[in-house]
């Protein structure tokens, strides 16, 4: 068996801000980690922190970009078990976004047609729920029953057998990681 980590959080941005208010959720980015140092994680997001109509994918650490900047970043930290195979897949469907990261834009039509139920797939264009979602389905981990350009940040809940490790702000999970990693090795 295998585990991947799905991370929901808040970063407090004006963005986050706006869609916490559509959404009501406390939520309102998800990502994917595949390491279980819980250390990397892949998702669809603002490209410049500054700047946040520049978007897509994005490979996302604790203590850098975004994260870093904003360090009262709060989250829930989920793991999933699910059998080797479907990791592997997993790591095959990522893969395409990991080498070609030019190739992928943020789908912001996608994520305001969200907003009034209405489906819009384009072509290597994702928001974050719409990424995740779509990696889950395709690797055959969970399939959400419904467009993939419809998931919120609330329906990864519904994952049978997610396994929270922890909730707060993502700095103390870093730091919290940290100390246990170098006790560890201390041993």
């Amino acid at each position: 068996m295998a585990s991947i980590y799905l991370v929901l959080t808040a970063t407090g941005t004006l963005v986050s801000r706006c869609i916490g208010l559509y959404t009501k959720a406390r939520y309102n980015h998800v990502s994917l980690c595949l390491d279980s140092k819980v250390n990397e994680f892949y998702s669809f997001g603002r490209k410049l922190r500054w700047f946040p109509l520049i978007g897509g994918f994005v490979i996302e650490h604790i203590d850098s970009g975004m994260f870093k900047a904003y360090g009262e970043t709060t989250c829930a930290i989920y793991r999933l078990e699910i059998s080797d195979e479907k990791y592997k897949i997993l790591g095959k469907e990522i893969t395409p976004f990991i080498n070609n990261k030019k190739l992928y834009g943020f789908n912001i039509i996608g994520l305001i047609s969200l907003m009034f139920n209405m489906p819009m797939n384009r072509k290597n264009k994702y928001f974050c729920t719409q990424f995740v979602a779509s990696m889950l389905q395709k690797s055959g981990i969970h399939d959400f029953m419904k467009e993939n350009s419809l998931v919120t940040p609330q329906d990864f809940y519904d994952i049978p057998k997610l396994e929270p490790i922890f909730e707060g702000r993502l700095c103390d999970f870093g730091k919290s990681r940290a100390l246990a990693v170098s006790t560890a090795a201390a041993r």
